[in-house]
């Protein structure tokens, strides 16, 4: 994939650089029927409009209401992605053809990732991905009848694929594993204590998808499964027992 090994996909790199696409910017759990406050926002995904007088929003799913432009939606806590427009994911190439890669998204339909949807890419000059490749993609277009266009295009930098500096494309070497939804958007948050405190004692690179896959990549294999277990336990943690946790894996290298 180009070098992608010298790629700056350090820890929270990806969540700060797309901040506006990625955080929520509340963390609210609701259930059905629980009042959702819309503050000037319109009703998404998950909540029906109240009362047009207090603009209140109503819950109709369980999940976690987050709010995405001029949105207020509901992230159901199921294992199912639903795309949306935007987002940024962890797709698996499961085929491959001349215009398009046929990506798994864990999503209800299949999703197509264009050979030429990357930095720079020419007909001469693109990345060959393989069967079984990750790659990091945003959700280009999603409408519920049509299969999900995936791009690895950052309209953020001038740099080529080529060049392994993009932060979209593929994603070379470490260990991929699936998360709840809910999880996948924890991971994401600018103060995560797991992440921020493994970060103190290893180095690794991260990629946390919002359809709730997650790569990471450390200096070696038994550091990358060692970090990938703890991350996987840290869930339902306190910061104290994630604390103690790390201490231990930091015993087993010392």
């Amino acid at each position: 994939g180009g070098g992608g090994a010298e790629a700056p996909k350090t820890c929270h790199q990806h969540s700060c650089t797309y901040k506006h696409l990625l955080r929520p910017t509340t963390m609210a759990i609701c259930l059905p029927g629980d009042t959702v406050p819309l503050n000037g926002a319109r009703p998404g995904t998950g909540v029906c409009l109240l009362d047009g007088v207090t603009y209140q929003g109503s819950a109709t799913t369980a999940g976690v209401v987050r709010r995405s432009g001029d949105e207020v939606f509901v992230e159901n806590l199921r294992k199912r992605y639903i795309p949306r427009q935007g987002d940024l994911v962890i797709g698996i190439v499961s085929q491959r053809g001349a215009e398009a890669y046929k990506m798994d998204i864990r999503a209800p339909c299949s999703a197509y990732l264009p050979t030429l949807a990357f930095n720079g890419a020419t007909k001469r000059n693109r990345p060959t991905l393989e069967v079984g490749s990750l790659a990091l993609c945003r959700v280009e277009a999603a409408h519920p009848d049509l299969d999900i266009e995936l791009s690895c295009i950052d309209h953020d930098t001038k740099k080529a694929w080529s060049t392994g500096e993009v932060i979209l494309g593929e994603l070379t070497g470490g260990l991929s594993f699936e998360v709840a939804i809910s999880s996948a958007i924890r991971l994401q948050d600018d103060d995560c204590f797991v992440l921020d405190r493994l970060g103190k004692e290893f180095a690794y690179e991260m990629c946390t998808g919002l359809n709730g896959r997650v790569w990471v990549k450390a200096k070696n294999a038994r550091e990358t499964v060692l970090l990938l277990q703890a991350i996987r336990r840290s869930f339902g943690m306190s910061d104290a027992q994630v604390e103690v946790m790390v201490q231990k894996i930091v015993e087993l290298f010392s």
